[in-house]
């Protein structure tokens, strides 16, 4: 009976070891992927920065409230921009009632726009964004509304932003989402922000911002100060 107990305890022993262990290899790499992010960023004259509450906000309403993480800004076609690493919990409970907690990774990416803009949210459409998504506005390409969905309360200004050469020009570059957020355009997505991503991202919400009708600009937006 001794030897039994010393044996699981021996066992018990190994795998705690081999958590630790496994802990300490991955705060290692950790370590070693925000230091090679923030040379690259340093390349870009990207700097560290401590995260804007506003964008955090953001990052909440798309997600759910959380945590930010270490920010870059900087400049990108002589635009403002910033990248936000940030997480959150879920948790869920399974049939005999125990309950596990999730940490959830993500990132947004803002770049500034000339003006600030009502509120206008492109996603990527699914069945299940279908049955639980709302309202989505239909536009005038059958080939965008199958590939997106458009949330927006004013329906005739989603129409003067997503004209015909915006929606080709996402319907070239779909897996990339996007929501207009005051002076900024906004995008996110899972995992921490790398910079590579990073830059492909901000390729497209850049053409996405050039390609904004003056007028919209006009009739549709307030000063930024």
């Amino acid at each position: 009976m001794f030897v039994g107990f010393a044996f699981i305890g021996v066992i018990a022993l190994a795998g705690f070891s081999a958590v630790i262990a496994l802990a300490i290899w991955q705060s290692k790499r950790r370590r070693e992927f925000l230091n090679a992010r923030g040379q690259a960023a340093a390349q870009l004259g990207w700097y560290p920065a401590p995260p804007n509450p506003w964008l955090s906000g953001v990052a909440a309403d798309i997600f759910q409230r959380g945590k930010p993480g270490e920010m870059f800004a900087g400049d990108f076609r002589g635009r403002g921009m910033c990248a936000l690493d940030y997480t959150y919990t879920t948790t869920s409970t399974d049939s005999n009632g125990s309950t596990t907690t999730t940490t959830h990774r993500v990132f947004v990416v803002a770049l500034n726009l000339p003006v600030a803009l009502p509120p206008l949210k492109l996603t990527m459409d699914s069945k299940v964004r279908r049955f639980f998504g709302g309202r989505d506005i239909e536009l005038e390409s059958k080939a965008f509304n199958d590939a997106f969905r458009v949330s927006c309360a004013d329906e005739r200004y989603a129409s003067a932003v997503l004209h015909p050469r915006l929606m080709e020009w996402m319907l070239h570059n779909p897996g990339l989402e996007w929501q207009v957020a005051g002076n900024a355009l906004v995008t996110w997505g899972t995992g921490s922000f790398t910079i590579p991503d990073t830059l492909a991202r901000l390729e497209v919400m850049s053409r996405v911002i050039d390609l904004l009708p003056p007028f919209v600009l006009r009739d549709y937006g307030q000063p930024v100060y």
